[in-house]
């Protein structure tokens, strides 16, 4: 009787106790979905600042935001002083978009970035990344023309799609990738803000997790052609010689090769670029001429390009891939880095029209 009577008052007095400690389960309204990140570096105190862009009503019309903005030696602790700031549970797998500040980029680089999101299950590395050209909260804060969602325009301007003359999108998965393999180097389109509008205005090269230089919105269609085995780009434009109007295609397709001799010590490589061409603005006459100069005009740019790639010592092309793929022994990546302002390559252009389209 005693034992029962002791068992009794336990239970009662864990169930009593249990009320002081728990927790209430939050609604939906108290969730704050994270969708939109910024870093930016503070020069004076040489800090990162992190700004979290969360929609709070939403309406047919307009969207209500708050930022909210914190600033740490490192992103850890910027995180962990946003979760005391905030007012709400963060649910931060949702993440979409990581917006970078080319200061950022150059002064502190993507690895404790990379790292961060690589070692929390919790975030997704599918977040695209852009490098901004003035501060990174300064997107995220901004007013646009015709665009009262601010957070379903940014998303929706970094998803990937192919119907963009610019398509160079990179998540930060590859970004990761690129940098550990030891075969090729990691390219972050750079976003800008003018008029009152977003848009993509070239690739910034990276170098071991930091920034090196930009390439032009021309070159960085270029090199979409040449890194990827199968790409496509729409509305690209090209300045053919004798020509007095400028060029331009409905879609261009392109399939790459890189065939080399896998010897690091005398490297060579031949560049095999097969290119369809889909609709021209300029009627040139007779086919098989008008294709020998697109694949003239494609040639010198190819070469162009990897010759400046080459001086920068960036690979982002991933020629190194091909290379590795038939090198015997062990593969070094700060090897394939002395080695690819070495390659002496050839290229080999051929273009196909299907269709001609209209001339102005």
């Amino acid at each position: 009787m005693k034992s029962l009577f002791r068992v009794a008052f336990l239970i009662t007095a864990l169930v009593q106790l249990s009320g002081c400690t728990q927790f209430q389960q939050p609604a939906i309204e108290d969730y704050a979905l994270v969708q939109v990140v910024s870093f930016d570096y503070i020069e004076s105190t040489k800090e990162t600042k992190v700004s979290l862009l969360i929609p709070q009503v939403v309406t047919r019309d307009k969207e209500s935001i708050k930022i909210y903005e914190v600033t740490d030696e490192t992103i850890a602790g910027a995180i962990n002083k946003l979760t005391r700031k905030i007012d709400k549970t963060i649910v931060p797998s949702q993440l979409q978009v990581g917006l970078v500040s080319r200061k950022y980029a150059k002064e502190k680089g993507m690895k404790e970035l990379t790292e961060y999101f690589r070692y929390s299950p919790r975030l997704s590395m599918n977040m695209m990344l852009a490098v901004t050209e003035g501060d990174a909260v300064n997107i995220i804060t901004g007013k646009y023309a015709d665009e009262p969602k601010v957070n379903d325009y940014i998303i929706s301007l970094m998803t990937p799609r192919i119907n963009k003359s610019f398509a160079a999108f990179t998540n930060i998965q590859e970004v990761e990738y690129r940098t550990s393999s030891g075969t090729s180097d990691p390219t972050i389109p750079l976003l800008v803000k003018e008029d009152q509008q977003l848009s993509f205005k070239g690739n910034v090269l990276f170098q071991e997790y930091k920034m090196q230089r930009i390439l032009t919105p021309s070159k960085s269609n270029i090199l979409q052609l040449i890194r990827e085995k199968r790409g496509e780009l729409l509305s690209t434009e090209m300045e053919l010689e004798d020509s007095e109007e400028r060029v331009y295609t409905r879609t261009m397709k392109s399939k790459v090769r890189y065939i080399s001799n896998g010897d690091l010590r005398n490297p060579k490589i031949t560049v095999k670029l097969d290119i369809q061409v889909e609709g021209l603005t300029v009627d040139f006459g007779e086919t098989s001429t008008t294709e020998k100069r697109i694949s003239q005009y494609l040639k010198s740019e190819v070469n162009q390009l990897i010759a400046e790639l080459q001086k920068e010592e960036v690979d982002a092309i991933g020629m190194g891939e091909a290379f590795r793929r038939v090198h015997r022994g062990k593969w070094s990546g700060e090897k394939w880095r002395q080695t690819f302002p070495k390659v002496r390559y050839t290229t080999e252009v051929t273009t196909e029209i299907t269709e001609e389209g209209l001339s102005q």
